[in-house]
């Protein structure tokens, strides 16, 4: 019994030594040192993968997500994964963070956000309602103005997809002194057509957000992964992983537009790649 209970602490010891938590995180947890050159460059690297890789798309076989406190279970069950990487300018000494707090915090903000879609060639509206709410209902509540940062919030906001419908998600914000990890958590199952694809809380998106003194900035990771749990359309190729990808670096380049930042031409993230529709 002595020794079981022993193996139990040592493997509760190795597992808790391998997860990150936001006072532990670095550059490193997340970024290679030519992935810190190349985003310091500009430029926003991104990677996708759809489990049967039925379109020909995927960038990599697997994506690998750090674990950390804020994420801490196994994505590799995932169908749809896709990550970004980039810096984000930020100079705290000349910028509140009070006032990027309350833009990731913006609701209301996120409406009107748009992409680029492969089918028509051009950005196209992917947002088309967005407000946070008190429950599951379209009751709209004001976004709230926060005087200060606090170490978490938590709010439920709605959001109307063009082609995934009507989302709810628990939205988590974490602070620890000028860091910040943001976890968005669809609450309800997603549908497409007949299917439903998922159970509520198998639709996420996260976001860390590490700050750089010397580099007057963010170095920010973001994923999104998504259970499918409809094999026939995977294998169909109905679910493209392009779909998920330009979702991501929407967010990226309306997150920039909500601080003065004109990333227009960075929107579509695979320019002259994976066109044909």
């Amino acid at each position: 019994m002595f020794r079981k209970l022993l193996s139990i602490f040592a493997i509760t010891l190795v597992c808790g030594a391998s997860i990150n938590s936001l006072e532990d995180l670095t550059l490193d947890t997340f970024f290679t040192a030519e992935e810190i050159r190349q985003t310091l460059d500009g430029n926003i690297l991104s990677k996708m993968y759809v489990k049967f890789n039925a379109k020909k798309e995927n960038t990599v076989e697997f994506i690998e997500i750090p674990r950390t406190l804020y994420n801490d279970e196994d994505f590799s069950v995932y169908e749809v994964v896709t990550d970004e990487k980039f810096f984000l300018p930020y100079d705290l000494e000349t910028r509140p963070g009070l006032d990027l707090y309350n833009k990731l915090l913006s609701y209301s903000g996120l409406e009107g956000m748009v992409y680029y879609s492969r089918r028509a060639g051009k950005s196209e509206k992917l947002i088309k309602k967005s407000h946070r709410v008190r429950s599951i209902s379209e009751k709209r509540e004001e976004d709230v103005a926060y005087s200060e940062i606090k170490p978490q919030v938590t709010n439920l906001f709605l959001q109307k997809d063009n082609k995934l419908g009507t989302l709810y998600f628990r939205n988590e914000l974490f602070s620890v002194n000028n860091d910040f990890v943001m976890i968005n958590t669809c609450v309800v199952p997603i549908s497409k057509a007949i299917f439903t694809l998922n159970d509520k809380n198998e639709y996420k998106i996260y976001s860390f957000f590490l700050y750089d003194v010397e580099k007057r900035g963010f170095f920010v990771y973001t994923f999104q992964a998504m259970r499918v749990k409809q094999d026939g359309l995977l294998k169909s190729g109905l679910i493209a992983p392009t779909t998920f990808s330009n979702r991501l670096r929407a967010s990226t380049v309306h997150l920039a537009k909500m601080l003065n930042m004109d990333w227009t031409d960075k929107l579509n993230p695979w320019p002259g790649l994976y066109d044909t529709y």
